[in-house]
């Protein structure tokens, strides 16, 4: 029976272990909040906006795991009043998404 316990112990320690190396090894591959700042994502919205949600809860998690880019820009490719609503309420709703038209990207970079 000892030597079972032995085992599991072993087992979690080792576990604990390799949880604190991975932590740190994110620390040092995905740090600075700098390399954000000049990186932006364009996400095309059309129609009623079906799946923006989705998509910006997607990037969000990709920008607070990785810090892949700053923000998010919206681009109005043809969206309707129900799909610009959504659009709008995800851009308040979140300070780093913004809703452009096409012609703005440019201005918004």
């Amino acid at each position: 029976m000892q030597l079972w316990q032995d085992g599991v112990m072993a087992m979690l320690a080792a576990i604990g272990l390799a949880s604190i190396i991975w932590t740190v090894v994110r620390a040092v591959l995905f740090a600075g909040p700098e390399r954000r700042v000049e990186t932006a994502a364009l996400l095309p919205a059309r129609g009623d906006g079906g799946g923006l949600e989705e998509q910006v809860a997607a990037l969000e998690a990709l920008r607070r795991e990785q810090g892949a880019f700053g923000r998010v820009l919206l681009v109005d490719c043809g969206l309707s009043e129900e799909g610009r609503r959504r659009a709008e309420l995800l851009a308040r709703e979140r300070r780093w998404v913004t809703l452009c038209a096409r012609d703005q990207v440019g201005e918004q970079l």
